[in-house]
Formats: structure tokens, sequence, C-alpha cells
């Protein structure tokens, strides 16, 4: 990517002053951009080039790009990548200078004593899937997971992106200016629907046979689903503020591996007087609010935000509803969780 220096840039969605080196930290889809017809053009005919015999070259069709990033990973490097909320893109992306590559997992070596034939395999497949830097290969895998149907286990619904504003903006093909954000390499997640919520399904069913309770399974994904995409609608900010950035990262880390998905709707069991073993299953419990305000006390140098995620009865107000509260430090690029997550009802 070749940004355009901007000293003294403002963003173009909100007007306010983009200070350089800022931390974001943003959850949205990926995307790219070509920046102009003749980028587009010089895609397209190294895609030709790489497949004579295949289907005509289009650098739009994300399969036949994401291929081609695989074999030239340092192509990553001249495509523009956006991070968009609600389909409008907000942030220009680009890779921290690269301290290491990988090939998306281990790479074995030749056995002791391997034939000829099998280092000159393994030398193919290292030709093939040449290493890629980290914030590049995560960049290519969201662009091809978002392409998947829904249902699809490789199907990925947004990123978690940590970074730093630079000072600089990008123009895209459109005409539109947007900030350009330096991505970290640590703190990247990616949001698997199609995992997390068969892991949440799964939870809430053990939870309620153990009560000798039977629920509905497609009712239950049905509720997990619809939670997610509420979850979501929380998600949409640009990662700025220290609100933001602790909200960002207290919902990715509770949701992704903190099982909320799974124990938020079965918050009703915390609930005194709440449902006991018997016939008819426990409502599940929905997401009502995620508020975040400054914790009271906090460590020196530190900037510490109480995220509170509320989950609450859907069916009535008679029943308590449960908050988990998550302490989050946004002093650093990488904001981290100080203490364990507490509950309490209300």
């Amino acid at each position: 990517m070749e940004p355009t220096p901007s000293p003294g840039a403002t963003d173009p969605h909100d007007g306010a002053a983009v200070r350089d080196d800022a931390p974001v930290h943003v959850v949205g889809r990926i995307g790219v951009d070509f920046r102009s017809e003749a980028r587009r053009d010089g895609f397209r005919r190294q895609l030709g080039e790489a497949d004579p015999d295949g289907p005509p070259p289009d650098p739009g069709d994300v399969r036949q790009l994401y291929d081609h990033l695989v074999r030239n990973p340092w192509a990553a490097s001249r495509l523009t990548w956006t991070l968009s909320l609600d389909s409008t893109p907000v942030y220009a992306l680009e890779a921290e200078a690269a301290v290491a590559m990988d090939w998306s997992g281990p790479l074995p070596g030749p056995e002791p004593g391997g034939s000829e034939e099998e280092r000159l395999a393994l030398l193919r497949r290292i030709a093939a899937a040449p290493p890629v830097h980290p914030v590049h290969r995560a960049l290519r895998d969201t662009l091809l997971g978002q392409s998947l149907p829904a249902g699809d286990p490789g199907r990925i619904a947004r990123l978690t992106v940590p970074g730093r504003l630079t000072g600089r903006s990008a123009r895209l093909f459109s005409g539109e200016v947007v900030p350009v954000v330096r991505v970290s390499s640590v703190g990247l997640a990616r949001w698997t629907e199609t995992p997390l919520i068969a892991a949440a399904v799964a939870a809430v069913h053990t939870a309620e046979r153990q009560r000798h309770h039977d629920l509905d399974h497609d009712r239950v994904t049905e509720h997990l689903r619809a939670l997610l995409d509420r979850v979501y609608r929380h998600l949409r900010n640009p990662g700025r503020s220290a609100a933001e950035r602790a909200l960002n990262h207290a919902v990715t880390e509770s949701f992704l591996s903190g099982g909320l998905l799974g124990e938020g709707p079965l918050s009703a069991a915390l609930v005194p007087g709440g449902p006991e073993e018997g016939p008819a299953p426990p409502r599940l419990y929905t997401l009502e609010a995620i508020t975040v305000a400054r914790t009271p006390r906090c460590r020196a140098g530190s900037d510490c935000q109480d995220v509170m995620i509320r989950f609450s009865d859907p069916d009535g107000e008679r029943r308590a509803p449960v908050t988990y509260v998550h302490t989050i430090d946004v002093s650093d690029e990488l904001p981290v969780s100080l203490a364990p997550v507490h509950r309490f009802l209300g």
C-alpha cells in the first residue's frame, strides 16, 4: 500500500484530527482496494500469467486473489487493505514492520534418511506457499473467510484489529479518503461464526441436561445467532476512544475465548429462586446492553475502563438481570484485562 502523506489530516467521517501514533482497537470487515484501474489491470495480468488455462482472470474474484497471494505473499503490500463498518471503509490497513514470517502452521522437515524424492516434495511445498507476514496472512484469510456461505465452518464474520494511527491517509478508488492504521500482529482475532455458535450451543445443552432439561437444538441455535448479531451492533465504532477500545477488547475476549456466548443465556440459573430441576426448561436470557464507565480507582500510569455486559429475561421484567464486568487497561496499544470477570444481579 502506498499511503498519501497528509500532515495535520482530519478524519473524513467525523472531522476530528488524526493524531499520529494514537492507538486503535477496532472490529470490522476486511476488503481490498486497488486505488486505480492500472493497479487492478496489473493484478489481472499476473493472475492470467499464473494460470493461462484457468478461468478468466478477475482480481475481484476473492478465491483467485487469495490463491495469488498464497503463491506470491509479497503482492499483499501492493493492495490497499481496508476495514469497513456497515460496508463503509473507515481505515486503510498496513502491516507493522516485519519481525517474522510463517507458513500458517508447522512445516515438517524431511525424515532422517529420507529419499531425494521426499526432499524435493518438501521444497515444492515450500515454493508453492512461501512464508508470509502474520498480518498479511490474517488479512488474506479473513478476506476469503468472509466470502464463504453462512454455515460454512470456515466463514469469518469479523476481524478484531489492534494498531496505531500513522497520521497519514489513503485515497481509495472511489475517491474516499481514510486514515491509515499500522496493524500489530499481536491481538488479531477472527470471528469464526459457525464453530463459535456450535461450541456455545453445546455448552447450553450440557448445562441444561445437568438440570434435567432438554432444549430444542434449533431454537437454541437461532437464539445464539441472534445474540451474536446483537453483539456485532455494539462493535460498530471506530475503536479510538478509551471506552471504544475497552469495549471492543472485552467483547472480543469474552465472546471468542471466554465462553460468554454460552454462559450469558444461562444467567437465569444465577438468580435466587430461579428455575430448579423440573419438567419446564428455563427461558434463555438475552443480551440487553453493553456499557462502559471509567474504573473508579486504577493503578498508576494506566487508563482503566469497566465494560459491563448485561443479560436479562426477554419475556418479562420480574426476573433480575445479570451483569458481567470486565476491567480493561487501555493505556497500551493492546488492551489487557486486569482482573477476573465479576458478575452480579442487577
